[in-house]
């Protein structure tokens, strides 16, 4: 698998992350701004209806981009985890990933089971819930809340397993940072400065891909001392007087003199 490929495919999944935010923001502060011009000059009725199926429109390409860049986001990191030869740096995102759709599903189920024992405890239509009907709703909320936090944990903990992989894998030690600030982003994500980290984390990706170089195979040292010839060691006379080392020809050691006849 290329390293560029997944290089830039992660890199252009983490912008489209970093960016769509951006855009929803900007969406709804047009609808706003668009709303209270409408009212201000009494058009309300006659562009309501145009301002809702615009920011529909909007809200559906918002949300297809981003299931694009998700989707060049798991190529990237499929392609990294073959070329870096290391499986759970893709494995760790596809259980996340797996995970996500799980939690999706049990949090509906929840939400529609939490809304319909609520509305069915409620006997006649217009009558006004109980206090204790309002606490019972209440209770199974923060439950499915309670749920959606331990999917939203575990999901984060697969993420940063797979961002610590590739940092190790390609020295990069910015993926490091990615894993930690997605983690920590979702572990706060009752407060607004859990969403502000997940981004930031984003924005750390797009700079650790952007990092990411060929890694090189270690060169082995050459020696370039001249050695001597085997041959000559091998056919060398030694003295038996004095254990000097003698040219294959020599007739009497260079040493001591004594003959090798």
């Amino acid at each position: 698998m290329s390293l560029e490929s997944g290089r830039k495919l992660g890199l252009i999944a983490s912008l489209i992350t970093v960016i769509l935010p951006i855009a929803a923001v900007i969406g709804v502060v047009s609808l706003i701004i668009s709303t209270i011009f409408s009212a201000a000059t009494g058009t309300v009725p006659s562009s309501i209806f145009g301002l809702s199926t615009g920011f529909t429109a909007f809200l559906i390409i918002v949300g297809a981009i981003g299931v694009i860049g998700f989707i060049l986001f798991m190529v990237a990191m499929y392609r990294l985890s073959h070329y870096y030869n290391e499986p759970r740096i893709f494995k760790n995102v596809l259980y996340a990933f797996i995970i996500s759709i799980i939690s999706g599903v049990t949090i509906i189920i929840l939400e529609f089971t939490v809304f319909a024992s609520f509305l069915s405890g409620i006997s006649q239509p217009g009558t006004p819930a109980t206090a204790a009907q309002f606490t019972q709703f209440l209770l199974t909320y923060l439950v499915v809340l309670g749920v959606s936090i331990v999917f939203g944990i575990v999901n984060a903990v697969l993420y940063m397993r797979a961002f610590n992989k590739l940092g190790e894998k390609s020295g990069v030690d910015t993926f490091k940072t990615v894993g930690l600030l997605y983690l920590i982003g979702v572990l706060l994500t009752v407060v607004l400065i859990g969403g502000l980290l997940v981004w930031i984390a984003w924005i750390f990706a797009a700079i650790a891909f952007n990092r990411l170089k060929p890694t090189t195979a270690a060169v082995p040292a050459v020696s370039y001392l001249p050695q001597p010839p085997i041959s000559n060691i091998m056919q060398s006379k030694r003295c038996l007087n004095c254990g000097t080392e003698n040219t294959p020809d020599s007739l009497f050691c260079r040493n001591c003199g004594k003959s090798f006849q």
